[in-house]
């Protein structure tokens, strides 16, 4: 079969190099005057080409790329429905730029993988970051804009505009003036706006047109009457002159239509269409279903071979064909010409219309293309195959960030046949999940529960229940209800049994984290290290990066800097090997660093660390993780002197506690962050006798009747290491003894 023509992008989908392509350059009416209008030296931050269908937006951009190329450098972009998803639009837009730009906007991509990334607020800036270091002009042409309505993409394009680089023009296409600052950028004069009036052919280009490249040999009179009548409109000439062919006497034809309007257009489209012999008549309107083709696909959808040979000759004839590539493999139809074949279609074939798309979509889904194999099977009102594709793909595009297709495709889907599949509940259950509507999501699992699957259906998991506890855990840990996600956790691993299923592993990292927040080290380590050796890349990369870094943390609170270090390394590793360095499930692994740093007396170091993992945990990541990170935080700004920055970052550290069902080990150190903001507190940090937090966790066991060996099995430490930590407790606090330090600790608020 031959492939789309794509390329794959690590960590991310298949992207359509079709897309990306300027349209292949054909015999024109030359448009001097509109190209040099749109001079990139010279033009403002946004260009406007916005005009109905068939005046030659996308004609008269294709010729201006392919005349200006001297004058700076182009980037491509041909959008459609499916670029409505936020992240699958902002992804494009950064392949169209690396045409040019091949290094821009590796940030931006790896951005958009990570939950709780805000477009106006990191993907963009990041962006344009990365322009800003060229010199030379560059356009962004993006092709029928009108398509996009999605609010989250028109806020931030708004937001290029008004930020771009100096050298960046941002140029649309489009039937519709766009949801931009469009009066301000006007009266600021950085707006240019080419419509209608001035995309009208002339009376000469019209002769040019008809008579030069379309060579119909017709007198100046009826050229005149053809150009009063279309008023200059490019498709209205167009279809006039396709209807002409083989005309002997053109006069009474041109006299028997006026005017530009809709019945006009049907008019001469049936005129062409009848023109056409029966077999080409019916390539042509079967295959409108189709937003791209080529004549594998087009074979596939009519169930028979000659397509090749149909587009040849589409395109030899000028039948309204537009080339997406120089090989000429792939093609469109006008997207005017194509609204009005699909209606034809339905019109004259309704009963073939879901034959056609349930073809389609076969042919998409053996290709490995989701969305449209998912779209043209809803189409088809095939919704038991849109429905087994959307299960067995979901959580892969979740993973990529593309939440908003996955949101579409559930809502293509009627309600009755998400509800009666567990698979498609547990779906529901991991959107709203990442939507962040948590109230949701165990009204979502329990449906799965008790749904019955599909004949013939597989699960995931070793069961419906087995993924779902897994979801449960997780979600239960996000919300700091860690019994519940314990309950749910050691469930998963009662009904997973099968080590080479990712899922399990998945289980030991859910109860690992959960074990952490619950204080039992003994028990989190082992889960954690289990949910490492099950790793199998590309299945839970997430839980296990998560994993390591929860690992590391519990290595710094023994004190073991070596381990600390590797564990954390290796999870930030993983992390840039599958495109999640900007994803909040690294945090731990950056705040083990900073704890660090922090011991060795690289105060500077540690903060910066654990900055950017406040950064990451404002994403997305669950109260208790966010609330562990602000009192690290707070902990090293004590240390720089900065008491006012850490009161503010325990403040805020206990709001998010609050939250939490069970706060687990984050009320002690809570407790520890408000004593060690008392006035006493403060001078002895002010001395430079600050207590660390495991002399701090030692000093509270000292006030028990525990012995020192006791302690550091408590505290999952050995009895040397206890030993070295009490003895400085007692240098700091000015003690000889154990009762002694108890005492002062007590008179200081520390315990």
């Amino acid at each position: 079969m031959q492939q789309r023509p794509a390329r794959e992008r690590a960590g991310g989908p298949l992207v359509l190099a079709t897309k990306l392509h300027v349209p292949a350059a054909r015999a024109r009416v030359p448009r001097s005057a509109l190209v040099e209008r749109l001079l990139l030296g010279s033009l403002p931050g946004l260009t406007l080409v916005a005009a109905p269908p068939g005046w030659g937006k996308t004609t008269l951009l294709a010729a201006w790329c392919a005349d200006a190329e001297a004058d700076g450098s182009f980037a491509w972009l041909s959008l459609d429905t499916s670029d409505n998803d936020p992240v699958r639009f902002w992804t494009y837009v950064v392949e169209a730029l690396r045409t040019s730009e091949p290094e821009a906007g590796a940030l931006a991509l790896a951005l958009l993988r990570a939950p709780g990334a805000s477009l106006v607020d990191d993907v963009v800036p990041a962006l344009v970051n990365d322009l800003e270091q060229g010199d030379s002009p560059l356009a962004l042409v993006l092709d029928d804009y009108h398509l996009i309505g999605n609010q989250e993409i028109h806020e931030a394009l708004a937001f290029l505009v008004e930020h771009r680089p100096a050298r960046l023009r941002l140029v649309l296409a489009t039937r519709a003036d766009p949801p931009l600052p469009l009066p301000r950028l006007r009266a600021r004069g950085e707006l240019l706006e080419i419509r209608a009036e001035e995309l009208r052919f002339s009376a000469e280009e019209t002769e040019a047109f008809l008579n030069g490249v379309l060579d119909l040999r017709l007198e100046p009179e009826d050229v005149r009457l053809l150009h009063e009548r279309t008023e200059g409109w490019a498709a209205g000439l167009y279809l006039a002159a396709l209807s002409l062919r083989g005309r002997g006497d053109a006069h009474p034809f041109i006299e028997a239509f006026a005017g530009d309007d809709r019945h006009v257009v049907d008019y001469l489209v049936t005129e062409v269409l009848e023109r056409q012999p029966p077999d080409l008549r019916s390539f042509l309107v079967r295959t409108s279903i189709l937003e791209r083709l080529s004549a594998p696909l087009c074979d596939a959808v009519l169930a028979e071979d000659g397509s090749a040979a149909s587009l040849a000759r589409l395109e030899r004839e000028n039948l309204f064909l537009v080339p997406l590539d120089a090989r000429r493999q792939w093609y469109r139809y006008h997207h005017l010409f194509a609204d009005l074949l699909r209606h034809e279609l339905g019109e004259s074939e309704p009963d073939l219309v879901p034959v056609l798309h349930r073809r389609a979509s076969a042919w998409f889904r053996e290709d490995g293309a989701v969305s449209a194999a998912i779209r043209h099977a809803g189409a088809a009102g095939d919704f038991t195959t849109a429905a087994e594709l959307v299960a067995a793909h979901w959580n892969e595009y979740l993973n990529q960030g593309r939440l908003t297709t996955v949101a579409d495709w559930l809502a293509g889907l009627p309600e009755e046949v998400i509800a009666e599949d567990p698979r498609l509940c547990l779906a529901r259950a991991g959107t709203s999940l990442t939507l962040g509507r948590r109230d949701e999501v165990e009204v979502w699992l329990a449906a799965a529960q008790a749904g019955t699957l599909p004949p013939g259906a597989a699960t995931r998991a070793a069961s419906i229940e087995a993924e779902a506890s897994i979801y449960r855990a997780v979600h239960g840990f996000m919300l700091g209800d860690l019994h519940r996600a314990r309950s749910a956790a050691d469930r998963a691993l009662e009904l997973e049994l099968d080590e080479s299923s990712p899922w399990r592993a998945m289980a030991h990292a859910a109860l690992g984290r959960t074990l952490f927040w619950l204080g039992e080290p003994d028990g989190a380590v082992p889960a954690l290290e289990e949910a490492v050796r099950l790793y199998q890349p590309a299945s839970n990369n997430l839980a296990v990066i998560a994993a390591l870094g929860y690992l590391a943390i519990l290595r710094a609170d023994r004190g073991e800097a070596e381990e600390t270090e590797r564990l954390a390394r290796r999870s930030l590793a993983l992390s840039v090997e599958h495109g999640f360095t900007e994803h909040w499930v690294t945090l731990m692994a950056l705040v083990a660093l900073g704890l660090m740093r922090e011991r060795a007396g690289r105060a500077d170091d540690a903060r910066a660390a654990l900055e950017r993992a406040l950064v990451l945990a404002r994403r997305g990541a669950g109260p208790s993780e966010r609330a562990y990170v602000l009192l690290s935080l707070a902990r090293v700004l004590r240390a720089l002197d900065d008491a006012d920055g850490a009161a503010a970052l325990v403040h805020e550290a206990r709001e998010a506690v609050e939250r939490c069902v069970e706060p687990g080990i984050l009320a002690g150190l809570l407790a520890d962050a408000d004593r060690r903001l008392r006035p006493e507190a403060r001078r002895v940090a002010a001395a430079g006798e600050e207590l660390t937090r495991r002399e701090l966790a030692i000093l509270r066991l000292l006030s028990s009747d525990r012995t020192l060996r006791e302690i550091g099995a408590t505290l999952y430490v050995s009895h040397n290491t206890v030993k070295t930590h009490v003895r400085g407790i007692y240098r700091k606090l000015h003690a000889s003894t154990r009762g002694e330090a108890v005492a002062r600790a007590r008179e200081l608020g520390l315990v």
